[in-house]
């Protein structure tokens, strides 16, 4: 047998075991009914490519790929959004949830197509090593990624940032949700605009800071800090490293007030 039907037969054995779900089985539905109402022109299927990649971009990775069933039209279409959202709480099973992220990523998805944004929620059940999350992470940084969202909000403990995101210079927006920072000489992200720190442990006072001089052109900032060592830390002078800061949400008391207060909107809440 060839190796380009072996690959063939691997692709589809591993669409097949998707679990769909009630409220996939409800979209897909939705569409088909859409569908039917405009038989007699097609006008969805007939629309060019970039214009269904970008409809499902709206829609879960796992959503979008039950649009395979509508027709032969749609049934790679899925495999080209620039957008990638993957949520463990749309899985039963945690494993079923971990083949679909690896077979989506590495068997099914056309190489040749961009990975903009990159959406990872994983939960209490969480069974990713940091080895894994290496690969996963080494994979869309390949691919032009702009903007991530890793939200361990729901697993029991901090997940460990995995040191490969510290690679990411042309991220614009990252968002970090219920993870523990290790050590780090130095973040360079020279695009970034959007930030969001919530529920993220730093060794220290000065490790925030350091992190916050590796983004110059921050925008928006939001943060909810924790430091490992309470250790007593130097006064900081106004040092204008931040000057394009628009709005600020803070949470709690460990976000460096003198590197935030000259944001044009600032919000404050104690916790």
């Amino acid at each position: 047998m060839s190796s380009s039907h072996k690959n063939k037969r691997m692709k589809k054995s591993s669409l097949d075991r998707i679990t769909l779900q009630p409220q996939d089985l409800i979209l897909c539905q939705i569409l088909l009914d859409l569908r039917s109402s405009i038989i007699s022109a097609d006008i969805i299927s007939d629309l060019p490519d970039p214009i269904l990649c970008h409809i499902l971009s709206f829609l879960s990775t796992k959503q979008a790929a039950t649009t395979s069933i509508l027709s032969k039209r749609w049934k790679s279409v899925w495999l080209s959004v620039l957008s990638l959202d993957f949520d463990d709480q749309a899985f039963k099973v945690y494993d079923s949830f971990r083949r679909f992220v690896y077979t989506t990523m590495f068997t099914l998805r056309d190489k040749n197509v961009s990975i903009h944004s990159f959406n990872f929620k994983s939960g209490r059940s969480s069974q990713f090593t940091q080895k894994q999350y290496h690969r996963i992470f080494k994979m869309v940084m390949q691919y032009g990624l702009k903007n991530l969202n890793f939200n361990m909000s729901n697993k029991l403990g901090t997940t460990k940032l995995p040191p490969r995101i510290f690679g990411f210079k042309m991220l614009q927006v990252l968002k970090l949700t219920n993870i523990q920072m290790g050590d780090f000489d130095k973040v360079d992200f020279p695009h970034l605009k959007t930030l969001h720190l919530n529920i993220v442990w730093f060794k220290n006072h000065e490790y925030i800071v350091k992190f916050l001089f590796g983004c110059p052109i921050l925008e928006n900032f939001k943060s909810c800090l924790y430091f490992n060592n309470h250790s007593r830390h130097h006064v900081l002078k106004d040092s204008g490293i931040l000057p394009n800061l628009v709005e600020v949400r803070i949470s709690g008391v460990n976000t460096p007030m003198v590197l935030v207060c000259k944001a044009k909107i600032l919000h404050m809440e104690y916790v």
